[in-house]
C-alpha cells in the first residue's frame, strides 16, 4: 500500500472499524501472539553461567536428566536440530517439557509459523509473519534481505536451532541495552562445513555478522521497546513501511534492510523515525494505547494483500454483489476465493469444510459455493425449473431448486441471519446473462423484497448474501453483461502483479539473481505487449497474468524442507518450454487471425527470441 499523511489519519480515524473487521482477524491474532510471547519473556530471568542455564533461579536440565550444551551451536550439538520444518522445535519442548508451551511459542515467532500448534501436524509458515528474510545466495548468509522470501530454509533453521533460553536471555538484553552482537549466542543455522566451506570457529564468526545486519535483533529491539516506539508484526511489513514502497516516509538508516543493529539504534534513530510518523496523529486524536494501536494499524494496513482488502470492501458496499476482472492470470478465482475466507475467517485451505452442499438426509451444511457460467448455463440451473425424471419406463417432471435459490432460502432462515453466505460465479459472461438472472434484475437491487418465479410463488434474496463473479477483461462475451445488470454489479479490476512470482515460486528454491531476472524478462514481455508503437497493437488488458509466468514451476520439483544441496536455476530450455506451452497459445488466441500475418508473425518471433535468450545469471 501506498501509504501517505493523509492516508494514514484517514486509517486512524476509522481504527475501529479496520480492527472489528473480520478479514483483519489474522493479523490482530498475530500480533496479540507476539504481544503476549514478549510480556512473558520480560517476566523471565535467565542466567547462563559455567555451562549452566538457570531460569528464575531453577537449574535447566532435560527429562532425561542431561544439561544443555551451552555453546554457540547447541542445537546441533544435542541433536536437537532435525530434518523438516518445525522438528526440531519439537525435539526440544519435549526434552524439556516443563517449558513446552513457551519453546512452541518461541519456535513459532522464529520462523514465523502459525500457533497454536497441533500434535504431529507442521505448523503452516507464513511469509507474513517471518522476521527473518529467506533468501539465500550460494554457501552463504548474504543474500538479498529486500525480499521477503524466495525459500523457507532460513526461517525453519532460525527457528529449530536456537535454543529458547538463549532467545529470551539475548532479548532481555536488548532491552536492559546491555546486548553486543559480535557475542551474541543466537544462530542463524545449523554448522555445516560443507555449507559454508570453512572450520567451526569461522561460521560462528560469519553468523554473528550476518545477523548484525539482518531483522530479528531490529524486531526484538521494537518489541521490547515498545512503549515509546513502533513495533511491527514481521519483516513484511517493516520492509513495507521503511523503503520507497510507500510514501509515508522512508527510514534511510535501513533503505536496503541491511544497517547493521548498531546504527538501528544509534542516536535512538527508531525511536526518532517512530515519533516522527507518530507526531502526524493529532494530539488530541491518540488515546492511551497510542503506540500499540498505531503499530497494530500500520502491521495491518502494510501486510494485508491491497487488492483482496480493496474487493472485499466494496463487496459489502450497495448491491453485495462484484465482478473481478481483469486479463487473464491475474488471480480472479484466486482472489475471489480469498475474499469468501477472509470474510468467513477461516484460512483458504480450510474453505472446502464450509462450501455449502445438501446433505443425504436434505440438512444443508456450508456458507459459500462456486459455479462456472457456461453458454449452455441455463435459468433453471441457477434458481431452479421443472426437469424431466425417469421413475422406471415412467416419464415424470418434477421442481427442482437451483443453486442460487438454495443458498438464498439458507441464508434466509431465521437461524442464520447472523451469517454471511457466498456464491462465487466463475466465467461470469460466458452465459446468456439476462436469460439466467431473469426476474432476479429486480431482486438483486431490492434485498429483502419477495418476488415470484415461475414455479416458485416466493423468492428472497436476503441482505446476508453476497455474488462474486469473475470475468476476462478481453473476453469475446463481454457484450452479454448489459447494462442493466451492469447496475447491479460493482466492478474490481485486478491486473497483472508480477512481483508476487517471488512468493508463488517459494518452494522451488531458484537462486535468488535467477529469479531475480526471469521476473524481469515477464515485465518485459508485458512492456512490449502494451507498446503502442509496436505492430501487435494491443493495449494493457492483454498483458500476461502471474498465473501463465508462474507455470515454469511445471518444469522443476519442488525443494523438500531441509534440502540445501542445490538451486534450481531457469534455463533457456524452460523458457522455451513455458513459451511453446503457455504464452505463444494465448498470443494465438489474443490475435486471431492476425496471426497469419507476415509481420506480426516477426514480431512475435522477436518477442519469443527475447523471452527465451539465456537470462543474464543462468550458470546452467
Amino acid at each position: 500500500m501506498n501509504l501517505t499523511k493523509d492516508k494514514l489519519i484517514s486509517f486512524w480515524r476509522r481504527r475501529k472499524d479496520i480492527f472489528a473487521h473480520p478479514d483483519n482477524r489474522v493479523i490482530i491474532d498475530r500480533f496479540k501472539f507476539v504481544l503476549d510471547l514478549f510480556e512473558d519473556y520480560s517476566k523471565i530471568e535467565i542466567i547462563v553461567k559455567d555451562k549452566c542455564v538457570t531460569i528464575d533461579s531453577k537449574q535447566l536440565s532435560f527429562a532425561n536428566g542431561v544439561t544443555p550444551s551451552t555453546n554457540y551451536f547447541a542445537c546441533a550439538e544435542d541433536e536437537v536440530t532435525q530434518d523438516g520444518a518445525y522438528n526440531g522445535v519439537r525435539v526440544m519442548a519435549d526434552l524439556m517439557p516443563e517449558y513446552k508451551d513457551l519453546i512452541l511459542r518461541t519456535g513459532s515467532l522464529l520462523g514465523g509459523f502459525d500457533y497454536p500448534v497441533s500434535d504431529g501436524q507442521i505448523p503452516a509458515m507464513r511469509p507474513e509473519y517471518r522476521i527473518i528474510s529467506n533468501v539465500s545466495k550460494g554457501n552463504g548468509d548474504n543474500g538479498s534481505l529486500i525480499s521477503s522470501g524466495q525459500v523457507r530454509h532460513p526461517s525453519s533453521h532460525f527457528a529449530d536451532n536456537n535454543y529458547f533460553f538463549n532467545i529470551i536471555r539475548e532479548v532481555r538484553r536488548i532491552e536492559d541495552g546491555s546486548f553486543d552482537p559480535k557475542n551474541s549466542s543466537i544462530t542463524l543455522r545449523w554448522p555445516s562445513p560443507e555449507y559454508y566451506g570453512c572450520n567451526i570457529e569461522e561460521i560462528r564468526k560469519k553468523q554473528r555478522e550476518a545477523l548484525q545486519c539482518r531483522f530479528p535483533y531490529k524486531f526484538f529491539y521494537m518489541w521490547t521497546h515498545r512503549n515509546e516506539c513502533l513495533h511491527l508484526v514481521s519483516l513484511q511489513a517493516y520492509r513495507k513501511l521503511v523503503t520507497q514502497e510507500n510514501r509515508l516516509m522512508a527510514y534511510p538508516r535501513d533503505n536496503n534492510i541491511n544497517e547493521s543493529y548498531s546504527s538501528f539504534i544509534a542516536d535512538d534513530g527508531w525511536r526518532m523515525y517512530s515519533q516522527a510518523i507518530m507526531d502526524m496523529i493529532p494530539k488530541n486524536e491518540r488515546g492511551a494505547n497510542f503506540p500499540e494501536d498505531l503499530s497494530l494499524l500500520l502491521s495491518i494496513l502494510l501486510t494485508r494483500n491491497q487488492d483482496i482488502r480493496d474487493a472485499s470492501e466494496m463487496l459489502h458496499t450497495g448491491n453485495h454483489a462484484i465482478v473481478l476482472w481483469g486479463p487473464p492470470g491475474t488471480g480472479k478465482t484466486f482472489t475471489a476465493k480469498n475474499i469468501v475466507a477472509n470474510r468467513l475467517g477461516i484460512d483458504s485451505k480450510d474453505l472446502e469444510q464450509l462450501k455449502f452442499k445438501t446433505n443425504d438426509d436434505g440438512t444443508t451444511t456450508g456458507q459459500w459455493n462456486i459455479v462456472q457460467f457456461h453458454p449452455n448455463y441455463t435459468y433453471e440451473d441457477f434458481i431452479g425449473g421443472i426437469f424431466p425424471k425417469m421413475s422406471g419406463d415412467t416419464l415424470n417432471y418434477c421442481i427442482k431448486e437451483g443453486i442460487f435459490k438454495r443458498l438464498c432460502d439458507e441464508a434466509n432462515k431465521s437461524t442464520n441471519k447472523d451469517k454471511n453466505y457466498y456464491l462465487i460465479i466463475d466465467e461470469i459472461n460466458r452465459a446468456d446473462l439476462s436469460s439466467v438472472f431473469g426476474e432476479l434484475m429486480y431482486a438483486l437491487e431490492y434485498r429483502g423484497e419477495s418476488v415470484s418465479l415461475p414455479n416458485f410463488p416466493s423468492f428472497v434474496i436476503p441482505e446476508n448474501v453476497y455474488l462474486i463473479g469473475t470475468m476476462n477483461s478481453i473476453d469475446k462475451s463481454l457484450v452479454t453483461f448489459d447494462l442493466a445488470l451492469r447496475r447491479r454489479f460493482s466492478f474490481f479490476k485486478l491486473m497483472p502483479n508480477l512481483n508476487v512470482l517471488a512468493d508463488i515460486l517459494a518452494d522451488y528454491n531458484f537462486s535468488e539473481s535467477n529469479l531475480k531476472e526471469y521476473i524481469k524478462r515477464c515485465h518485459s514481455l508485458n512492456n512490449a505487449i502494451t507498446d503502442q508503437a509496436g505492430k501487435l497493437q494491443l493495449n494493457a488488458d492483454y498483458q500476461i497474468g502471474q498465473a501463465y509466468f508462474a507455470k515454469i514451476k511445471d518444469f522443476f520439483q519442488k525443494d523438500e524442507e531441509g534440502v540445501d544441496s542445490y538451486q534450481n536455476l531457469i534455463s533457456s530450455y524452460e523458457l522455451e518450454r513455458l513459451w511453446c506451452y503457455n504464452i505463444e497459445p494465448l498470443f494465438e488466441e489474443y490475435l486471431g487471425g492476425r496471426v497469419d500475418d507476415a509481420e506480426i508473425r516477426n514480431t512475435i518471433d522477436n518477442l519469443q527470441e527475447k523471452f527465451t535468450k539465456p537470462l543474464e545469471n543462468d550458470e546452467a
